[in-house]
C-alpha cells in the first residue's frame, strides 16, 4: 500500500515548494503501479494542496468528449471531465473553483482560485489568454506531469494558440454554459483539430535546461517531471517560429 503522503515527498526532491502555482497532468494507474494508494485519488489530491499549501492546485478538467457537436452544453456544476480520475476527483473537491468553458475548463484551488478562473467565459480558443493555463505561465506557475506521459502538456496548446499551426483549428460552435451561480450564457468557441495529427510535447525537454527549466523523477511508482512554465511557453514558442511543426508528427486521419 502506497502512503499518498509520499507525493509530497517526491514532488519537493523536484524542486516544489508550499507557495507555487502548480498545473498537474496525471495518471493515477501510473502513480500506483502494482500497488495501491491508500485513500485512493481523493487522497492524491489531497496531498496535493499539502504540498502547494500556500500556493495553487490547478488541474485541467477538460470535457471535450462530453461536450462535442452533438451536446454543446456545457455546466460549471456537474458535466463530468473525460481525461481521468484526478481530474474528475478535483472537479468534485472541496474549496475548488471551475473555470467556464465548454471543452478546456480547468479547476482550481488554493491561493488567488477566483481570480485564475473567473474570466476563462471570454475565451473564443480552447487555452486562450483567459485560460488558468496562460494565467499559470504570466505568474510564473510550475507544470508537473505527475506520472502522465510528457506529450500530454495541454499547456502547449497555449503556445500554439499563438503561433496558429495548419493542423490547430477546425471550426467554431456555439455551446450553452451554466456558470457556478446557474446563469447560463452562449459561449462561441472553436474546436482543436489534430485530425491526422500526432501530440509530441515531450520535444520540449529537448530545448529546455535539465535542472534549471526541469527536473525529472518518480512521484510514488510514476515517472513525472516538474517544468517551470514560463520556459515551456517562451522556448516553445522560438521554437515554433523556427519549425512550426517541430512539436507535431503527422499520422493517418479518420
Amino acid at each position: 500500500m502506497l502512503n499518498p503522503k509520499q507525493i509530497i515527498t517526491d514532488l519537493r526532491k523536484l524542486g516544489v515548494t508550499k507557495d507555487d502555482i502548480i498545473v498537474v497532468h496525471s495518471s493515477y494507474n501510473a502513480l500506483r503501479g502494482n500497488d495501491k494508494i491508500e485513500g485512493g485519488p481523493e487522497a492524491v489530491i489531497a496531498a496535493l494542496k499539502e504540498t502547494v499549501s500556500e500556493g495553487t492546485l490547478i488541474i485541467p478538467t477538460l470535457s471535450y468528449k462530453n461536450v462535442d457537436l452533438d451536446n454543446r452544453v456545457f455546466d460549471v456544476a456537474t458535466t463530468p471531465v473525460c481525461i481521468g480520475i484526478i481530474p474528475e476527483t478535483m472537479r468534485l473537491s472541496e474549496g475548488v473553483i471551475r473555470s467556464a468553458h465548454p471543452t478546456h475548463s480547468v479547476s482550481v484551488w488554493g491561493k488567488n482560485a477566483k481570480e485564475i478562473t473567473q474570466n476563462h467565459y471570454k475565451d473564443h480558443t480552447p487555452v486562450g489568454v483567459n485560460s488558468p493555463l496562460s494565467e499559470a505561465y504570466r505568474r510564473g506557475g510550475k507544470i508537473v506531469m505527475l506520472g502522465a506521459p510528457f506529450a500530454r502538456n495541454t499547456s502547449m496548446h497555449g503556445v500554439e494558440e499563438k503561433m496558429l499551426p495548419d493542423y490547430l483549428f477546425t471550426t467554431n460552435y456555439d455551446y450553452e454554459v451554466t456558470l457556478e451561480n446557474k446563469e447560463k450564457i452562449t459561449m462561441n468557441v472553436i474546436r482543436h483539430d489534430f485530425n491526422g495529427i500526432e501530440q509530441r510535447y515531450d520535444r520540449v525537454l529537448n530545448i529546455l535546461d535539465e535542472g534549471v527549466d526541469y527536473k525529472v523523477g518518480d512521484v510514488l511508482n510514476g515517472r513525472s517531471c516538474v517544468m517551470n512554465a514560463p520556459a515551456v511557453w517562451d522556448k516553445a514558442l522560438l521554437k515554433y517560429k523556427e519549425d512550426i511543426h517541430y512539436f507535431v508528427d503527422p499520422r493517418p486521419r479518420t
